[in-house]
């Protein structure tokens, strides 16, 4: 009797009969079809997602029940919805409207697959990042299929620009997008001219100031919204493999803002031209993004305050276990990622200022003479000194871990005093000098400084050293 009277109560349900909660009032209280929750999970998981729906709406405990199974059932784990992370699939959205009693949504990713209920889903999305259960909304991603038709109807392309606008502009006014190697600062007013139609409507927009939407296959929003509100838009991540450089339109807040919440799963090389970067912000993104293999310090120097020079980038140190290559003007970024050891080192001493040159090079020679793991130092400077000092003589003899220099400059008035400096390396294994007939001017030809080399690092009883002009 019981179980036929529950087999007629989820018949109701799944209808979605309106005398759904009549009939629940109206069953008996002295606990006849009182069961155990575990019971309740068995039966909810045999349920339709439809079924797990209209069940949600009847009490409190069928509410956070039937969502979680519904979740569950569609490839949520559980650490992930208790942790507030939810994959979601469309036929699910509906839930997080009536979800009630889960963990709240920290991060949604949500594939999008082009149906005619595309549009519905849309609106759902919006309707939610827009709501006031998305307070603790920290990113929602929605993946696209690339190239789709869909996405060239112009009605459509209406409908997704309004939709990343309302989504876009639930935290603030103006948003931080990141597309291929840049962020670019809009309103969001404007943030619907910046999806354009097609390839060559973006044409006719300045560089980086406009997104062809038929090319569109991801986006990300992230949602800060503390003392600097902000809302970050990651076009195609997948593209996103290196930040090359960071235009005036973005401020140190915003861009610190943006790195404060900003994943990129496919980043591997970071480059950083924009003074006043947070260090502890810059660490706390390293630290989320371990595949990162190169970092360049492009920051501008100041020569009125020297000691500016070496403002940490990244504080405290932190070691990447993926780090290959470490670009920087001095030691900085170097003791920054200390305990990562690169193996190569690029060193610019591009400016003709000898004081910061001298500082520089004994603070990089200092730090190379404490690594022990194999390092390709590059370097490329103004001009070379011509006389070294004592103290110079003395750290090359200690750079056990350098076995290959690759050397280029704009004055090599020298070459044989760096030779013969370069000679006094312990580990060395292999010369070359770049850029001979672009950037270095010398007398000789590049034969006459091979032949110099030869006689110098080649000498009787000395390592058997590989030598190299790049023309």
């Amino acid at each position: 009797m019981h179980l036929q009277r529950l087999h007629q109560l989820f018949a109701r349900l799944s209808a979605g009969s309106r005398h759904t909660s009549v009939r629940v009032a109206q069953l008996p209280e002295d606990g006849r079809l009182t069961l155990p929750m575990e019971l309740w999970d068995a039966l909810f998981t045999h349920c339709t997602d439809d079924t797990l729906l209209n069940l949600a709406v009847v009490c409190r405990p069928f509410n956070e029940r039937c969502i979680l199974t519904l979740l569950w059932l569609n490839g949520v784990s559980a650490s992930d919805i208790a942790e507030g992370h939810y994959a979601v699939h469309p036929p699910v959205l509906p839930a997080f409207s009536r979800a009630l009693y889960i963990p709240p949504p920290k991060n949604i990713i949500c594939d999008l697959p082009i149906t005619s209920d595309l549009p519905r889903h849309l609106a759902v999305l919006s309707g939610f990042a827009c709501s006031p259960g998305a307070a603790t909304l920290d990113s929602l991603a929605l993946q696209f299929p690339q190239g789709h038709e869909w996405l060239y109807d112009a009605s459509n392309q209406d409908l997704l620009r309004r939709t990343i606008t309302s989504i876009a502009g639930s935290v603030v006014k103006e948003v931080i997008i990141l597309v291929a190697k840049n962020f670019i600062r809009l309103p969001v007013q404007k943030l619907g001219e910046f999806f354009v139609r097609d390839e060559k409507s973006a044409k006719r927009y300045p560089l980086l100031y406009a997104f062809a939407l038929p090319s569109l296959n991801s986006l990300t929003f992230h949602f800060h919204r503390t003392s600097s509100p902000s809302t970050v838009i990651v076009i195609n991540d997948v593209e996103v493999v290196n930040i090359e450089s960071v235009p005036d339109e973005v401020v140190p807040h915003h861009l610190n803002a943006a790195l404060a919440h900003v994943v990129l799963p496919h980043l591997t090389s970071l480059t950083i031209s924009m003074d006043s970067i947070d260090p502890t912000v810059m660490r706390a993104f390293l630290l989320r993004h371990p595949q990162v293999t190169h970092i360049t310090d492009e920051r501008i120097y100041s020569f009125e305050s020297p000691e500016s020079d070496f403002t940490p980038l990244i504080s405290p140190p932190i070691e990447l276990p993926n780090l290959q290559q470490v670009t920087t003007r001095n030691a900085a970024l170097l003791i920054d990622t200390a305990p990562s050891k690169p193996r190569k080192i690029t060193i610019d001493w591009g400016h003709p200022i000898v004081e910061v040159f001298n500082r520089d090079f004994d603070s990089v020679l200092t730090y190379l003479s404490q690594c022990e793991t194999k390092t390709h130092l590059e370097f490329s400077t103004w001009s070379l000194p011509r006389t070294l000092a004592d103290r110079h003589v003395a750290l090359a003899k200690q750079l056990r871990c350098v076995d290959t220099v690759q050397l280029s400059s704009a004055s090599f008035e020298d070459p044989e005093l760096c030779l013969r400096w370069m000679g006094l390396f312990p580990a060395l294994e292999e010369v070359s000098f770049c850029g001979w007939r672009k950037v270095i001017r010398i007398k000789e030809n590049p034969d006459d400084l091979l032949r110099i080399a030869r006689s110098i690092l080649l000498s009787p009883g000395g390592k058997n050293i590989i030598l190299g002009v790049e023309v």
